[in-house]
């Protein structure tokens, strides 16, 4: 385990901003912000809330519409169908709620009641219009185009604590206690990939070439997955040292377009975001930095689509922006209370974060901001 480097300074404050500082948008919900989601079009945005409440924003009209009132029960997630057609709410009211978004009056299709499940994990197929749930120990697929069950697969161990799919689709990966289970979609009759450990997973991410994936225990520690296709590499890579729960990881796109050069990890606990860059000596391996930019913990990072700009959230109510992931640039105070969501829009002119009053914020690109971050 190499030792984190805790002593990046922050340079002084750029000149040219990255971010315009005045809110694009501003709007609200009447409670804490559980879950956002930009549509993969870029054209729309999704918000949930502990009160219940599903918001759509159209970034044309600057309107923003409640698709579902307040219930006092929590929508714990929302999230887009890969097309941008169709967006699905979950929480604990056991239901979740499929809407048509491709008009301009959205029309709830259909819900499903899945008896007394609390559903905290759901997430669409990349290409599909599928979505897997989580249900106690099980997971289910479910098909819009049937508007039925494809299949439920059984994790055995435990409740299901984390679940998303390989981006190539081919693979539905699902943590939990005593491992990770992948099961091949192509044939759901299959055996699953079995990754056993002896503590519990509630957090993975794939990175966007679907080489790595990264998970989290409950004993603060990190697991780096190498993934063969078929297999992991049965040595992984442990990350340790973190002074808390790990909350948090975002991959970097832009190097994992290269084959010789793996992407950015980064991880949030505590206080700190730490960077990791896989070193091209196999004998030194993964190299961690610390980021120190925020006071109280670092609740969301996330990369700006296809670059190396950084933002990170925390409860002290600020993002901040920095340049390869490692010099800060720019700071976004916006409210002093903790952010509790964050996302960039897919085609990055837009960033968008919720806090634990309900509000929602949009902010936009700065047309001077070529230089920082630019896409390439």
């Amino acid at each position: 385990m190499p030792d984190l480097n805790p002593n990046l300074k922050k340079p002084k404050p750029k000149t040219q901003q990255v971010i315009t500082p005045k809110p694009h948008w501003q709007g609200s919900l009447s409670e804490y912000v559980t879950s956002i989601d930009w549509s993969p079009d870029g054209k729309l945005l999704a918000a949930a809330s502990a009160a219940g409440e599903v918001g759509l924003y159209r970034e044309a009209t600057k309107q923003f519409t409640l698709l579902q009132v307040a219930t006092d029960i929590s929508v714990d997630c929302v999230s887009f169908s890969a097309d941008a057609k169709w967006l699905v709410a979950a929480g604990q009211d056991a239901k979740i709620y499929l809407w048509d978004v491709s008009s301009s009056h959205p029309t709830l299709t259909n819900t499903l009641d899945m008896g007394d499940a609390w559903i905290d994990q759901l997430a669409w197929h990349p290409t599909r219009s599928e979505f897997a749930f989580s249900l106690g120990k099980y997971v289910q697929i479910w098909s819009v185009d049937t508007q039925d069950i494809v299949t439920t697969v059984s994790f055995e161990h435990s409740s299901v604590l984390a679940l998303n799919w390989h981006p190539s689709g081919e693979w539905l990966t699902v943590g939990g206690y005593q491992g990770i289970k992948l099961w091949r979609a192509s044939d759901w009759y299959e055996d699953p990939v079995n990754f056993e450990l002896p503590t519990a997973t509630a957090l993975l991410a794939w990175d966007k070439a679907g080489k790595y994936l990264a998970a989290n225990t409950i004993d603060k520690n990190v697991l780096l997955l190498e993934w063969h296709g078929s297999d992991f590499e049965s040595s992984p890579w442990r990350m340790q040292g973190f002074p808390g729960k790990i909350r948090a990881f975002a991959w970097s796109a832009a190097q994992a377009q290269t084959q010789d050069l793996a992407p950015m990890l980064v991880t949030s606990s505590g206080a700190e975001s730490v960077v990791w860059r896989r070193d091209p000596d196999p004998e030194i391996g993964w190299e961690g930095e610390v980021l120190q930019g925020h006071i109280g913990n670092v609740n969301s990072i996330a990369f700006r689509p296809d670059t190396e700009l950084l933002a990170s959230a925390g409860e002290d109510g600020k993002v901040s922006l920095w340049q390869n992931a490692k010099h800060w640039v720019q700071m976004l105070n916006n409210s002093r209370s903790p952010i509790t969501c964050m996302q960039w829009q897919p085609q990055g002119q837009r960033l968008s974060i919720g806090n634990d009053r309900g509000e929602l914020t949009i902010w936009a690109e700065s047309t001077q901001a070529m230089g920082f971050g630019a896409r390439s």
